[in-house]
C-alpha cells in the first residue's frame, strides 16, 4: 500500500515540475461529474460518487467528492453470549448463541484528492490520490439465534457464555485511495470516465473499486 501511494504521489510531483513552462490560472475551471460501479473485497457491492474538480495546474486538479458504497465482508465466525431481560417482575439473564455470516456497510465517502492528466486528448489517462473521511453504518447478518437456557443470576451463566457480543468497529474510519483510469472525450464538453481505484479504509474493509461515469 505504501508502495502505491508514494509511486503515485511521485507522478503527480514530476508531472508537476514538467508543466513549469505552461501557463494557466489556478482554478480557472469547474468540471462536475458523476460516476457509479462496483466494490470488490470478499463480497462485491455498488457505489455511487458525486464529484467536483478545479484545476491547480494545465494537469492537475484539486478534487472533492461525496457519495454512497455498500460494502460486504465475508465473516463467518460463532458468537456464544447473553442477553439481561428485564421488565414488570421479570429479571433474568438468557444464553444465546449464533453465527455472523456477513457484515454489511452503508459507507457515506467524504474525499479531497489529487488528480494527474499525463496529456489532453481523445483519450486522456490519468493517476488519482484521495484521502477523506467514510461515515459507516454496519449491519451483521446471523443464523441461529438459539436461547440455550435462562438464568437468575449473572454468576449462574456457564462462563462460555459471560462475554458480551463482540462490536463492530468504526473507530477513526478515514479512507486512503489511489488509482488509475482515463477520460474519453464524447463532446467539446462531456467526457466518459473510467477509473480503477484501490482503498484502504481504516476499521471496515479494503476494496478494489471500479467506476465508470460522465464529466461535465
Amino acid at each position: 500500500m505504501k508502495k502505491i501511494i508514494a509511486l503515485s504521489l511521485l507522478l503527480i510531483s514530476t508531472g508537476l515540475f514538467a508543466q513549469e513552462y505552461e501557463q494557466m490560472n489556478m482554478f480557472s475551471t469547474l468540471k462536475l461529474g458523476a460516476l457509479a460501479g462496483v466494490n470488490f473485497s470478499t463480497l462485491s457491492g455498488g457505489s455511487v460518487i458525486l464529484e467536483g474538480k478545479t484545476n491547480l495546474t494545465p494537469n492537475l486538479n484539486l478534487t472533492l467528492s461525496v457519495g454512497y458504497s455498500k460494502i460486504n465482508k465475508k465473516a463467518g465466525y460463532n458468537v456464544n453470549t447473553y442477553q439481561h431481560i428485564q421488565f414488570d417482575n421479570v429479571n433474568e439473564y438468557e444464553t444465546e448463541s449464533y453465527t455472523v455470516n456477513e457484515i454489511n456497510y452503508d459507507v457515506f465517502p467524504v474525499s479531497l484528492g489529487l488528480e494527474y492528466f499525463f496529456q489532453h486528448d481523445v483519450f486522456s489517462p490519468y493517476t488519482l490520490f484521495e484521502v477523506g473521511y467514510n461515515g459507516v453504518q454496519p449491519h451483521q447478518f446471523r443464523s441461529g439465534g438459539n436461547i440455550a437456557g435462562s438464568y437468575s443470576t449473572f454468576d449462574q451463566l456457564p462462563s462460555a457464555y459471560k462475554a458480551e457480543a463482540p462490536l463492530i468497529s468504526n473507530k477513526n474510519p478515514y479512507r486512503i485511495a489511489v488509482g488509475i483510469g482515463t477520460t474519453y472525450k464524447l463532446t467539446s464538453l462531456i467526457s466518459l470516465d473510467l477509473r480503477y481505484l484501490y482503498q484502504y479504509n481504516n476499521s471496515i474493509e479494503n476494496t478494489n473499486q471500479i467506476l465508470v461515469g460522465i464529466i461535465l
